[in-house]
């Protein structure tokens, strides 16, 4: 394409956008794309007696209905080969699952995707041009329009992003004022006109046909937007780097999902993802954020009924940045949105949630006194008789029981997660005493459960000690950004945990946590309880 420059208007954009647009409704019509894609049974989500699903998106006890029942073993059995809806009941449970985060699409295989010419992509770049020289040309061989958008960057720095855009038949937008991430994606967005368009940040190298691969889950008509799995590019071997290469802030994880609020993946960054036009207002990112607009547009097309993918069958790799100053700065940066993501979405970023039981359990197990620690026997006995009246008779007793186990070790990790991240002050304060004090050493535990696990399941070329080390100094930059914006914002709420009553469910409707919800041709009683990982903590990302 012909390299065309233009510079972007700057206008006064008004804090809090208008709600995004709904998507269609379900409907046989809607729901055809299901007899097309090939679909898989979700990695981390559990079946059980052939009929009980434990996870999905969100993360819920479901009781799957007779008839999506042997589709769904269908799919469970097929792993991660994939498989295709045949007829009309079929296609129905599958959406069933689809809409529910049991099971997810599966991309066009790597070498077999199809040409696209309804996808236009845009590159926001600020300063140092080398990185976009490389995401440039792993963009090439898809042949995809390309805007490049300068956020006012330095004239030495603007000159060179203009001859390398030129040079790869880039459009070039250049803003007058630099406005962050978000501000940029829209002056991007703005200049193009494409149904689809995929945003990709500047040191971002694409894996090939990207956009293709995963252009075909727009074929779900509800499906607004799609992201691949964002992994480090490694170039060297910096502890940064090898700790990046394990635990990098981009990457959400080896497990695909229905992106919603309260699940590992409850949003998406920006650095590499594609958006349907007619899922968003213009502009698509607030113009107030700085920082955590990613996380903020992805809640608000959920907020409007939009379905959001993370899929983990495209990879594409996001450069690192090496320098400590660096790595802690962008973490107490991105710790430091959450003040403003909450006051947009107030009660999201409560930093913990646990329950009355599981810190009654954990205080009792770290008393010296035998008697005291046997009363974690009663708490968790009431705990099991409450979740087997919440989850009904229908639900196996062996559910229940796991269901508990779950939730109390939930809670512990919760309290581990808080001292460790958000009120890390406390939590090194804890890890002091804990040559002198058991409650100490059990909240150390809690802290250290993490860390630990994630070293054994993703062991670092790092080794364990610097690993633990830059893991907490990773959690104490974040938190302490978290800490700063609260108060500067004066929002409380960024770093106050609430802690929930397990009261006695009452009969009809447990606790507040059962529910009838439709599927596409019959009903099924669904039974919300704690799951055994917390939601990802909402990291906002700058790209």
């Amino acid at each position: 394409m012909n390299v065309h420059e233009a510079v972007a208007r700057e206008t006064a954009e008004p804090w809090g956008p208008p709600p995004f647009p709904e998507p269609p409704a379900r409907t046989p019509e809607t729901s055809g794309f299901a007899t097309k894609l090939p679909l898989a049974w979700t990695t981390g989500v559990a079946l059980r007696a052939g009929k009980v699903t434990i996870g999905g998106s969100p993360w819920e006890v479901t009781l799957l209905p007779e008839a999506v029942r042997p589709f769904a073993r269908k799919v469970y059995a097929a792993n991660r080969s994939g498989v295709t809806a045949a007829t009309p009941e079929e296609r129905d449970a599958a959406v069933y699952l689809l809409d529910r985060g049991i099971a997810d699409p599966l991309p066009a295989p790597a070498g077999k995707a199809g040409p696209v010419d309804d996808v236009e992509i845009v590159v926001p770049v600020y300063g140092d041009s080398a990185p976009l020289e490389r995401c440039l040309a792993s963009l090439a061989s898809e042949g995809l329009p390309v805007t490049v958008v300068d956020d006012a960057s330095p004239k030495a720095d603007a000159a060179r992003i203009r001859r390398i855009a030129k040079a790869h038949g880039a459009r070039l937008v250049v803003r007058r004022t630099n406005g962050g991430p978000g501000g940029a994606r829209n002056a991007g967005f703005r200049a193009t006109t494409a149904p689809f368009v995929a945003f990709l940040d500047s040191d971002v190298v694409a894996s090939p046909n990207w956009v293709s691969r995963l252009r075909p889950l727009f074929e779900d008509p509800l499906v607004g937007a799609v992201g691949p799995r964002v992994r480090p590019d490694v170039r060297g071997a910096s502890s940064i780097e090898l700790y990046e290469e394990a635990r990098s802030e981009l990457d959400m994880g080896p497990d695909p999902s229905r992106v919603v609020y309260g699940v590992p993946v409850g949003w998406l960054p920006t650095a590499s993802a594609i958006v349907r036009r007619a899922a968003v207002t213009d502009p698509p990112f607030e113009p107030g954020l700085r920082l955590g607009e990613d996380v903020d547009l992805f809640w608000r097309m959920h907020e409007a009924g939009w379905t959001v993918r993370y899929v983990t069958d495209v990879v594409n790799h996001h450069g690192v940045r090496t320098s400590l100053k660096d790595f802690c700065g962008r973490r107490a940066g991105y710790g430091s949105s959450a003040a403003d993501l909450e006051l947009r979405h107030p009660g999201r970023l409560i930093p913990a949630r646990p329950s009355l039981s599981g810190l009654a359990v954990v205080a009792a197990l770290s008393n010296r006194r035998g008697w005291v620690r046997a009363l974690a026997l009663p708490v968790a006995g009431y705990e099991l008789a409450r979740q087997r009246r919440i989850l009904g008779k229908r639900i196996p007793f062996s559910v229940a029981v796991e269901m508990t186990g779950r939730s109390l070790f939930s809670d512990a990790f919760w309290m581990g997660h808080l001292l460790r991240r958000d009120w890390w002050p406390v939590g090194w304060t804890v890890l002091a005493l804990a040559p002198f004090s058991r409650l100490a050493r059990g909240a150390a535990a809690a802290m250290a459960w993490e860390p630990v696990r994630d070293h054994l399941l993703r062991p670092a070329r790092l080794g364990p000690f610097r690993s633990l080390a830059l893991r907490l100094l990773d959690d104490a930059s974040y938190g302490s950004g978290v800490i700063l914006g609260a108060i500067r914002r004066r929002v409380p709420n960024a770093v106050t945990p609430r802690v929930r009553f397990p009261s006695w469910p009452r009969r009809g409707a447990p606790a507040g946590q059962a529910s009838l919800q439709a599927g596409p041709q019959v009903a099924t009683r669904r039974a919300l309880v704690v799951a055994d990982e917390p939601a990802s903590p909402a990291v906002p990302r700058d790209g």
